[in-house]
């Protein structure tokens, strides 16, 4: 009889536990700098849009790959940001300004105050980038996420590439770019994978439910 152990939901819930515990080993100092290199790196994708585009942007967690050089240099360029609250099982999404107040939501994730754009997936259709924080992204484009499916159930029906939706990004550091991670029907792959040093473009392929 095989081991329930075995399965893919262990074998996740095991990498996210090692990634996290690297996470929360690295200094403050080496986050920042991370950071910086991060919004850097991700000029190449934002470069070729229009001033006033709407993009999706996570806002980071203190040991998450960082988020916060990279929504300034969206705003200073023009962008309307928006990025993520959660409420109750929904993401609820909220603009960012230079102007925006912050608070600690659910999971100790910042959150920015003001009003609704919208709830979920609709607000993503008119979107051009969407960078989505990851754990680890594999290079099939897997994103092993942090296990809650926010974002799994929100993608689910997001048309997105070439079919003229917007780019998925997951945000990851260097070394958690894997050859393969274990993968479930309903976990959404990413076009891209962006850290600190990269970005690496990902052959996704359609996938049928």
């Amino acid at each position: 009889m095989a081991n329930p152990g075995d399965g893919i939901p262990s074998k996740k819930a095991q990498l996210r536990a090692q990634i996290r515990a690297q996470r929360a080993a690295t200094s403050p100092a080496i986050h920042a700098d991370r950071d910086a290199a991060i919004a850097v790196n991700a000029e190449k994708l934002f470069a070729t849009q229009p001033p006033g585009a709407r993009i999706a942007c996570y806002l980071s967690a203190p040991t998450e790959p960082g988020t916060n050089e990279l929504v300034r240099a969206l705003l200073d360029r023009g962008f309307e940001v928006i990025a993520p609250r959660v409420r109750g099982s929904h993401l609820d999404w909220a603009v960012v300004t230079a102007a925006s107040s912050f608070e600690t939501g659910s999971f100790g994730i910042r959150e920015v105050n003001g009003p609704s754009v919208g709830l979920d997936t609709e607000p993503l259709r008119s979107a051009e980038l969407v960078f989505v924080p990851a754990l680890a992204i594999d290079h099939a484009g897997v994103r092993l996420g942090q296990g809650g499916g926010f974002y799994d159930r929100t993608l689910e029906h997001l048309v997105t590439g070439p079919a003229g939706g917007p780019l998925l990004i997951g945000v990851i550091n260097q070394d958690e770019l894997y050859d393969e991670l274990p993968a479930e029907d309903h976990d959404r792959l990413v076009a891209a994978a962006l850290s600190q040093t990269s970005i690496t473009y990902l052959p996704v392929e359609p996938r049928h439910h």
